[in-house]
């Protein structure tokens, strides 16, 4: 689970893996072009420091965070990996309705529920979901304005650097999986 990999993540980060596993990329790419164009943009301004190559997103894995790290030690070409990604993103911007809000209610209770369980296990220096509440509310008061994309929590950031994009499933398992299996991966 996410707070296992990552115990610094805030209810942020998770609210940003589960929207990205219910609705995949959160906005539509405009064209092929421009996805690999942002994607070469970031590989030649960032370190690749991701631990893994890729994760399910949220709890349902219906899409993976595939780090961009693929791409960087040539185990998938940068066209094969754009292509990927670009097919993964909805045709049109997704839209906030009550079956996303409630699905979202219902891991914000699942995450609670884990955090409670594991707080005697709780360290100083690696607690589970910091400030809870807060951001539970700012998360909700967005959602009530019809608004849904976050990014990542600073400390997140600073902390494990992640760089990729949400590929879908089915996309991810026949195309880019192999390719890691081939080495071994």
């Amino acid at each position: 689970m996410m707070l296992q990999r990552y115990p610094y993540t805030s209810l942020q980060d998770v609210y940003k893996s589960c929207f990205q596993d219910f609705f995949g990329p959160a906005h539509a790419i405009p064209s092929y072009d421009k996805a690999m164009a942002y994607i070469a943009q970031e590989l030649a301004q960032a370190e690749m420091t991701d631990a893994l190559y890729y994760e399910p997103c949220g709890m349902r894995g219906n899409y993976y965070r595939v780090s961009l790290a693929v791409v960087a030690d040539s185990i998938v070409s940068l066209n094969a990996f754009a292509d990927a990604f670009y097919r993964s993103a909805p045709a049109v911007t997704p839209q906030v309705t009550d079956v996303w809000i409630n699905e979202w209610q219902r891991i914000q209770q699942v995450v609670l529920a884990v955090v409670k369980e594991n707080a005697h296990r709780i360290s100083r220096h690696a607690p589970l979901i910091t400030d809870f509440q807060e951001d539970s509310t700012a998360i909700a008061d967005m959602l009530q304005q019809g608004k849904y994309v976050v990014h990542h929590s600073k400390l997140y950031n600073e902390l494990y650097n992640p760089h990729y994009r949400i590929i879908r499933r089915d996309i991810f398992e026949n195309e880019i999986l192999p390719l890691l299996r081939e080495r071994g991966l």
